[in-house]
């Protein structure tokens, strides 16, 4: 199941972190995941937190700029560990024809895993090849959990 996250687009500027950050900690929001890709003049801040339609309504309503395409929208994540590999993850979708579009480490980490967050080309199918092949998809339930 494709996990939601929230991509805010910032200006590229001292502070423009700052100013989205804030508003969740203000409103008691857990942040699990943060990546951020430079744009010249603006920046895509991706979030996995632990309510992301309450994340996207208090970012709309503070008048951020969301981006809400379905690749900036959903996502699928899994563990690295000694056992599922990064070369073996990306073998397994790159074998069926899967792109990784984006990828980000999150800070969930449980008995020296690591969360990964990926974007695929095909959310659904990655995750069936994943699940297939002995790769646990983490929901955001799960996430949550680890994350305590």
């Amino acid at each position: 199941m494709p996990i939601t996250q929230v991509s805010v687009f910032l200006d590229n500027h001292p502070g423009s972190l700052f100013e989205t950050m804030s508003q969740l900690d203000k409103n008691k929001i857990k942040v699990f995941a943060l990546s951020i890709a430079d744009a010249g003049e603006f920046g895509l801040v991706r979030l996995i937190t632990e309510e992301p339609e309450k994340t996207t309504r208090l970012l709309e309503d503070a008048e951020f700029n969301l981006a809400k395409s379905k690749k900036n929208t959903e996502v699928t994540a899994t563990f690295i560990s000694e056992e599922n590999t990064l070369s073996k993850i990306t073998k397994i979708l790159g074998d069926g024809g899967i792109n990784i579009e984006y990828a980000y480490s999150s800070a969930v980490h449980l008995d020296g895993k690591v969360a990964l967050i990926l974007r695929p080309s095909n959310v659904e199918q990655a995750e069936q090849m994943l699940t297939a092949n002995g790769v646990a998809v983490l929901s955001l339930g799960e996430i949550k959990k680890y994350f305590q």
